[in-house]
């Protein structure tokens, strides 16, 4: 009976990094994907002739250097471009404010609204890059599973974060315990200064920022860097999809296999051991050991079976919260928004980074308050980029992109449905869009509107979450997705998770992914395979 030495589920940028790594180390690997595409949720699709959008994810900030040089792929393609200014916020008065990538351009920005925010932006920069500088730390670590029999592991990661001090431990409870605008208010005073930061208080989470927490929120997308600046984000040429490309090209070029179009409908366990994989088809692919990229309650609930786990394990998975108000919009016009607060050319600043509607931290928990009562947001939170300023061929000729990542749509909405909501949501958007941008409306020549419901279902991301499971303290490190199994092992021997619902955590990475391989390379040698 022939048997890979890995079969890994699920072919989105962790998956494909795994096989990557794993065949780097001379294994025997075989990538299945249930899609006729590569990349999970990090794809570039023609949605309209003509039209390649990143209908999912779209900025990549969290893809270490590490992982960029380890799997060499810039050798495959992988080109940056770093969106500048980091955020551009107009608001209703007229003004509006931009955050810069360089620092002394960001504060002059700041002091036209307080010469004391400005001033706190330089300490704040500072704060946040020792922070998250200390998150760094923890990036490639093993979680410990916090027993006895992990005390080895334990006395590692003390020694790995030896120059922390009491303080610094402080502040990082600190954060993932104060709301995003009770830590705000601590730094600045203006209302709009606090609304522009706030924006990445609510990124990707169930929450607003009054809820206590999401100050964390704030940090996990500030250890982020592109080309070594710290919090940048950045444009993928040729979109989410080639970030996929690469790592796929990276993986069979150290000679992996890969299959599209092969989804898997469950892990083969035999005497609480993985033994390989069965298609939906019925055919069975043997393998010693198993790898799952897909969501941790898919793979136990799903994949594994309740069958195969303890009352406890059960309990503890189907506790694991993944709910969002992600929407994602994917708008065809027929040119650039003129914004009127903007004064220069189109394009300008504007359209070359992040376009974000957040007049406020008010404005943000009140998009969160309809979210929370089963409402779509009547005023969302909107941030966009317009890809086709960097690359115009990926739209006609004279045609431009604009991807809309908003907040808050529940998954389950109190009355009516995702079919009669979801065109009206994305009109909301464009209305909201329209408030800074007169005559907007009548460029939209297409428009996606992506609903929690839709990227479940398309992507596999349970509840929407784009996160692979909310990012909240009972839910990260040695406690994601489920206490006792945070190291990347399953409940079920030679069985392993390497997607964003295990630690650092979800955002395209390829971090999971690392963290994993290693433990399976590990685990091989153990049991003498």
């Amino acid at each position: 009976m022939q048997a890979h030495d890995a079969i890994i589920i699920g072919g989105g940028h962790n998956g494909l990094a795994c096989a990557a790594y794993l065949a780097r180390a001379g294994m025997d690997v075989l990538v299945l994907e249930r899609h006729g595409v590569l990349g999970g949720a990090a794809v570039t699709e023609e949605r309209w002739p003509g039209y390649h959008i990143s209908s999912a994810a779209y900025v990549v900030s969290l893809m270490p250097p590490e992982v960029v040089k380890e799997l060499e792929l810039e050798r495959y393609g992988y080109q940056v471009t770093i969106l500048d200014p980091d955020y551009w916020a107009p608001f209703p008065d007229g003004t509006s404010l931009t955050l810069w990538g360089d620092l002394h351009k960001a504060t002059e920005e700041i002091a036209k609204f307080s010469k004391k925010d400005a001033a706190a932006y330089v300490e704040f920069d500072k704060y946040f890059s020792r922070v998250g500088q200390m998150l760094k730390d923890l990036m490639f670590v093993i979680p410990p599973n916090l027993t006895l029999r992990d005390a080895p592991r334990l006395l590692s990661v003390a020694a790995k974060l030896r120059h922390w001090s009491a303080r610094d431990i402080a502040e990082i409870v600190r954060l993932f315990t104060v709301s995003g605008k009770d830590f705000l208010d601590e730094w600045f005073e203006d209302e709009r200064v606090k609304g522009a930061l706030g924006t990445q208080t609510i990124l990707g989470a169930w929450c607003g920022p009054m809820s206590p927490g999401s100050a964390y929120v704030l940090l996990h997308h500030w250890i982020g860097e592109v080309d070594g600046r710290p919090g940048a984000w950045g444009w993928v040429h040729g979109g989410m999809g080639a970030v996929s490309k690469c790592i796929a090209d990276s993986a069979r070029a150290a000679g992996a296999t890969i299959r599209d179009s092969a989804p898997v409908r469950r892990v083969v366990v035999k005497d609480g051991r993985a033994t390989g994989v069965e298609l939906e088809d019925g055919t069975v692919l043997h393998a010693k050991q198993v790898i799952s990229n897909a969501h941790p309650t898919t793979t136990y609930l799903d994949l594994i079976g309740e069958e195969n786990l303890s009352d406890e394990v059960v309990r503890d998975i189907r506790r694991f919260r993944t709910k969002s108000g992600a929407v994602k919009v994917n708008l065809a016009l027929s040119e650039l928004p003129r914004p009127s607060s903007w004064q220069g050319a189109i394009p300008g600043a504007p359209h070359t980074g992040i376009f974000a509607i957040s007049p406020s931290l008010e404005y943000l928990e009140r998009a969160w308050d309809d979210a929370k009562y089963g409402r779509s947001s009547e005023h969302p939170y909107i941030e966009a980029v317009f890809p086709t300023v960097f690359e115009p061929n990926l739209a006609p000729d004279g045609k431009h992109l604009m991807l809309c990542y908003t907040q808050f749509g529940p998954f389950e909405l109190r009355d009516g449905s995702w079919e009669t909501e979801r065109e009206a949501y994305g009109n909301t958007v464009v209305r909201t869009i329209a408030e800074y941008c007169p005559g907007f409306e009548n460029t939209v020549e297409h428009m996606e509107v992506l609903a929690p419901p839709d990227i479940e279902e398309r992507y596999g991301l349970l509840g929407g979450n784009i996160m692979q499971g909310e990012m909240t303290v009972d839910q990260m490190f040695s406690f994601r997705p489920i206490p006792g199994y945070g190291d990347y092992r399953t409940p079920i021997v030679g069985l392993y998770l390497c997607g964003g619902g295990t630690h650092p955590g979800g955002g395209v990475s390829g971090a999971p992914a690392r963290n994993c391989a290693r433990v399976v390379k590990k685990e091989r040698r153990r049991l003498g395979r």
